[in-house]
């Protein structure tokens, strides 16, 4: 059964949100359920595939089913490839990033689960600094860990509420950071997502967006549709794309948070088939509750009965922007000019039945990928567009 792949991409934050909110809460009308038979149908496979420009491919992958303990991996939640060529991979369960060497070989890893400096309660991604440092959120742990290019742990940043930003893209002097929130008075409680431009400090600098809906402990998935997503280009503008069943919308708003250009562009709404939202849901259940949230409360994560339209954004070597459509059954990008808003191509993964639900993870630095859902054991592939030329 193929899986929307946005809707995989997005676990983590899902559950991290839940966590944060565990709480918090009141009581109010269930939410609808896409699988109750007078609101869903059968539904629809992805969108056929359109005509691809550029075509990525898999060429070789880090991880094993048994055997060297340092590459046998428990949950991948994030890869990248480093500015040295090095690859970094962040595993949930086992709390720490591991680098490998380009060839696939183990060098050493980053963090260890703890409450100490450089220690983890909950790892559920990383963000590479130009330099080839680190900046490590820890949802659970209520702070920031920042490390060196060499893997040492420097420092810290605490005194955020509720979380720290559970999202990082490094900019020149800070970060930009996706953010959850929560504010009660004495007659409501209302929970969301900003994303903020940080500098030296827990206090923001620069508001891009703050989305914020009345809070309901019987429908936690409402919260995610506050999400936007996002990423920082080469000249540390910051694109964002709302996490949307009903729209396609891409907007470059400049450091200081004034807007330099839209995109909208017209899709038809894909609804999700029964086994998919059946899939969707035992997923999102599963890692909840390996992630420690009480069973009840995953139990009332209501899904949505569309395909959201864009599941990602990342910015790659030439200040491009990669913008994952979440209505295909694999991963299919439109890729516009982030100085201009100017569509340049469309590209997809090439994939055989065994790999159909690999995300790619693009940077500047070349393309990996991962399979949160995979039905055998855990690895990171390591992918090549067919046409060198693209990313020289």
């Amino acid at each position: 059964m193929k899986k929307a792949l946005s809707s995989i991409s997005m676990l983590t934050l899902l559950f991290l949100l839940a966590l944060t909110l565990t709480a918090c809460g009141n009581n109010s009308d269930q939410a609808q359920d896409p699988t109750d038979p007078e609101t869903a149908d059968e539904g629809t496979s992805g969108l056929p595939l359109p005509e691809i420009d550029h075509w990525l491919v898999i060429t070789d992958s880090i991880g094993v089913e048994l055997g060297d303990s340092n590459l046998v991996f428990a949950q991948i939640v994030g890869t990248q490839f480093l500015p040295d060529g090095n690859i970094a991979v962040a595993d949930m369960m086992k709390n720490k990033i591991s680098i490998f060497s380009p060839d696939g070989e183990y060098i050493t890893a980053v963090g260890r689960e703890g409450s100490g400096p450089g220690e983890y309660l909950m790892l559920s991604t990383f963000a590479v600094t130009e330099e080839g440092g680190f900046i490590v959120p820890d949802a659970m742990g209520g702070k920031l860990n920042f490390y060196d290019p060499e893997y040492n742990f420097t420092d810290a940043m605490t005194g955020f509420f509720p979380t720290p930003p559970i999202m990082i893209s490094p900019v020149d002097g800070g970060f930009v950071g996706l953010k959850p929130e929560f504010e009660q008075t004495e007659d409501e409680m209302q929970t969301g997502m900003g994303i903020y431009l940080w500098t030296d400090s827990a206090a923001h600098t620069v508001e891009y967006v703050r989305n914020m809906i009345l809070f309901d402990i019987n429908d936690l998935g409402a919260t995610v549709k506050t999400m936007v997503f996002f990423d920082t280009d080469q000249n540390d503008n910051v694109l964002l794309a709302p996490y949307s069943t009903e729209e396609y919308k891409i907007t470059s708003l400049s450091p200081d948070g004034e807007e330099i250009w839209q995109i909208s562009e017209d899709f038809p709404r894909v609804r999700k088939t029964t086994e998919e939202i059946e899939e969707e849901r035992e997923l999102i259940r599963s890692r909840m509750i390996a992630s420690g949230a009480p069973a009840a409360m995953a139990e009332n994560f209501q899904l949505e009965e569309y395909k959201v339209f864009i599941g990602q954004l990342e910015i790659d070597n030439r200040n491009r922007v990669w913008v994952l459509i979440g209505l295909y059954d694999s991963a299919v990008y439109r890729v516009y000019d982030c100085d201009t808003g100017d569509f340049l191509f469309s590209a997809a993964l090439r994939a055989d039945e065994a790999h159909e639900d690999v995300l790619p993870v693009i940077s500047d630095y070349g393309i990996m990928g991962f399979n949160a859902d995979s039905d055998e054991w855990p690895r990171v592939y390591i992918i090549q567009p067919e046409d060198p030329a693209l990313f020289d």
